[in-house]
């Protein structure tokens, strides 16, 4: 009984060893084929994915336009109140002018309008005027000597008749006459002539002077009402080009221009930075050139403004490659991206000249199908593959057109999810 019980006791140890071995060899077996490849002519599964293409790049922040601000007029700079690198908002003053020089241009050019408008006026009512009434009143002079003379002249020549006067004395009546006769065709020419300066080119004339002179003197006060140069937008102050050398910059307003300087009209004073929209430049290979368009999203993040994130857009993409590229070396071609008008507390981190690094969307598909290469045929009029939609559903071959390429495989259209087989 005892040799029984020990024989059998090693016949189940023996036993559960063999059935551990065999469970063994067969976890074995069922994992080993799940981690090899696919195998020709096996049916795998495809799903729909995100497949999303990007580029990197590196670029530094710039304003997206910086104007060059100028002396409105000439004069002295009573004050400057801001500084190169200072942020200012829009409407702030930078700037004062002296405009004594100026409000005295200003009164003349008042001066000359009013006399301009009173001649208008006066040729508005020219009929009425003091020099037509002179002209008239010499008229009317000389019709009344010309009448007096002639019923003098009919009375003397009665007289002769009787021979109460001489001839010579009738003589110089008809010589006075005659005089006065040249005097009244002379005074009508006059009248005439008077009332011709009323109308016509006069006219126009004392028009033109009106216009040039209102015209003068509005430009004057617009001129005045610039005494106070203000920002036109919220940027930063900086170096405006070419400063020192401006037409009329003499050696006393060279450089940075200060209080008590003399300045004239159009004279560079300083550039102001946009900074409520801003650019970014960078350059792109000439490999990767072709797949940046205007309009593609772009990620902007940077070491200067870490934990800021910013969302851009593709502007410019030009069409010229740098120069000065080593021989045999990629051309590199310029890309400006735009920046939407950022937040006060962005505004607080990024600043201009930060570097940014930029990750530029070039292509993305929320449902993407990629298929190995060993699943796509080419048939007669392009290309398939064998499809179905589970794996009890009958095989059929669906055609199929092909898009991005990655490194999984390669992108298809017309296809959805189920399952494919791969070539033999």
């Amino acid at each position: 009984m005892t040799i029984d019980r020990t024989t059998r006791k090693r016949w189940l140890q023996g036993s559960a060893l063999v059935l551990v071995v065999m469970a063994g060899v067969a976890l074995i077996g069922y994992r080993a084929p799940a981690a090899d490849q696919p195998k020709s002519g096996q049916w795998i599964p495809v799903q729909a994915a995100p497949l999303v293409h990007q580029i990197g790049l590196v670029g530094k922040i710039e304003p997206q336009k910086t104007i060059t601000l100028t002396a409105p007029f000439d004069g002295n700079v009573r004050a400057v109140l801001v500084e190169q690198g200072q942020r200012v908002e829009s409407g702030q003053t930078l700037l004062q002018m002296d405009p004594a020089l100026l409000e005295i241009q200003l009164r003349d050019a008042l001066s000359a309008q009013l006399k301009a408008r009173r001649a208008v006026q006066e040729l508005q009512d020219w009929n009425n005027s003091q020099q037509v009434a002179r002209s008239r009143r010499s008229l009317r002079a000389a019709q009344m000597s010309v009448s007096n003379n002639e019923r003098k002249l009919r009375e003397s020549q009665v007289l002769f008749q009787r021979g109460i006067i001489a001839r010579n004395e009738l003589d110089d009546l008809q010589q006075q006459l005659q005089s006065q006769r040249l005097d009244l065709v002379a005074a009508q020419g006059d009248l005439q002539q008077a009332l011709d300066q009323g109308k016509g080119e006069y006219r126009q004339i004392a028009d033109m002077e009106l216009t040039n002179a209102t015209v003068k003197y509005e430009a004057l006060r617009s001129l005045l009402e610039g005494k106070n140069l203000l920002a036109p937008f919220a940027g930063i102050v900086v170096p405006a080009p070419g400063a020192n050398n401006a037409q009329g910059s003499t050696s006393n307003n060279s450089g940075p221009v200060q209080s008590g300087s003399r300045v004239s009209q159009g004279q560079v004073l300083f550039g102001l930075a946009n900074i409520e929209q801003l650019k970014i430049v960078s350059k792109v290979s000439e490999l990767d050139i072709n797949q940046l368009h205007q309009g593609q999203s772009v990620e902007i993040l940077g070491d200067g403004f870490d934990g800021v994130r910013l969302d851009g857009a593709v502007d410019i993409v030009s069409s010229l490659a740098l120069p000065g590229d080593a021989p045999g070396g990629s051309a590199q071609f310029p890309v400006t991206l735009s920046v939407p008008k950022l937040s006060k507390e962005q505004l607080q981190r990024v600043r201009l000249g930060m570097s940014a690094r930029l990750t530029i969307i070039t292509y993305r598909n929320e449902r993407a199908i990629v298929l190995p290469p060993a699943a796509i045929q080419h048939v007669d009029n392009g290309l398939a593959v064998d499809y179905r939609e589970a794996p009890d559903q009958p095989a059929r071959r669906v055609a199929v057109t092909t898009g991005q390429a990655t490194a999984e495989g390669v992108e298809v259209f017309g296809l959805q999810p189920g399952f494919v087989r791969l070539l033999e």
